[in-house]
């Protein structure tokens, strides 16, 4: 995520239009913490990413309703190895998150959001959750994003 690049931008067409280049597959990375350096030293021996990843201009669509959506966007997301050296991804299921707001509107969004991961996990080559997968959640995937 270029922040000063999104910064930049004149209207907020402009940052949908730039969010569209920079998020192909619905996502950004804003933020990337190494866990493995925070844990140095300690007895713990899991290797571990943390990172905060979404797209503000989906958040939006959230944040009009409800700005208290934003403790949960972007998502947090952990990839580690297991006790096999086998990557494995962590995430909240962005659908039970944001229907917790009660809000129709953010609801639908989080099911969206849901079917935009189960895309990007199988693109990577993963095991898509079933949970990510229901119907409800796949019918947004050729839904704008505007």
């Amino acid at each position: 995520m270029d922040f000063a690049r999104f910064f930049q931008m004149a209207s907020w067409q402009a940052t949908l239009e730039l969010a569209e280049i920079n998020a192909p597959h619905g996502f950004m990375r804003y933020h990337r913490i190494d866990v493995t350096a925070t844990m140095a030293g300690s007895a713990s021996f899991w290797k571990a990413t943390e990172y905060l990843m979404g797209n503000h201009t989906i958040a939006e669509r959230m944040f009009r309703h409800d700005p208290s959506v934003m403790l949960h966007a972007p998502l947090r997301t952990l990839l580690y190895a297991d006790v096999d050296g086998d990557t494995k991804l962590a995430v909240d299921q962005p659908s039970l998150l944001f229907a917790s707001y009660g809000n129709p509107h953010i609801a639908d969004v989080g099911r969206e959001l849901d079917a935009l991961l189960a895309s990007l996990i199988m693109l990577l080559g993963g095991d898509v959750p079933q949970q990510l997968t229901t119907r409800e959640s796949l019918a947004h995937q050729s839904e704008p994003r505007a």
